[in-house]
């Protein structure tokens, strides 16, 4: 059913995920090196880096299909799994290209924003949601045996 707490899950986390667009990962103050053009505003997004951009909206739109996939929730299970994975990788990359960006400019020039806890915050609720298919599979199971 649509209505079940895995869905609301996976819709969290795919809020969050989109979320990265309105909330920047962090900001350079100190540009004196060359600017990458896409840098001149001197705030990390997630449309700064093709690799980023992707990841985020690769995870979105698997926890948003995900709800939709409440009849097989083996899939609904695999495809929120794989959500997860995509999640850690966005963190790495994420840490990668920021240690890339203070490494080109002063080490003390950059600040974290609030876009970094949101990819966390969606692998939480990505999280959950498998732990809510899982006990959804369960019941079906124990039900099964009962007849």
């Amino acid at each position: 059913m649509i209505q079940r707490i895995q869905s609301v899950f996976l819709f969290l986390a795919a809020g969050l995920l989109g979320g990265q667009f309105a909330l920047p990962y962090g900001t350079i103050t100190n540009q004196t090196a060359e600017v990458p053009a896409s840098l001149t505003d001197g705030v990390l997004t997630p449309t700064d880096n093709i690799g980023l951009m992707g990841l985020t909206i690769l995870g979105a739109v698997l926890s948003f299909v995900a709800i939709f996939l409440f009849k097989n929730r083996k899939l609904q299970a695999q495809i929120t799994g794989l959500s997860v994975v995509i999640s850690i990788l966005l963190l790495a990359l994420i840490g990668v290209v920021f240690s890339q960006l203070m490494s080109v400019f002063n080490a003390n020039a950059g600040h974290f924003g609030l876009g970094l806890g949101l990819p966390l915050g969606s692998m939480v609720f990505q999280f959950l949601a498998q732990r809510a298919i899982k006990k959804d599979e369960n019941l079906v199971r124990s039900m099964d045996r009962l007849r």
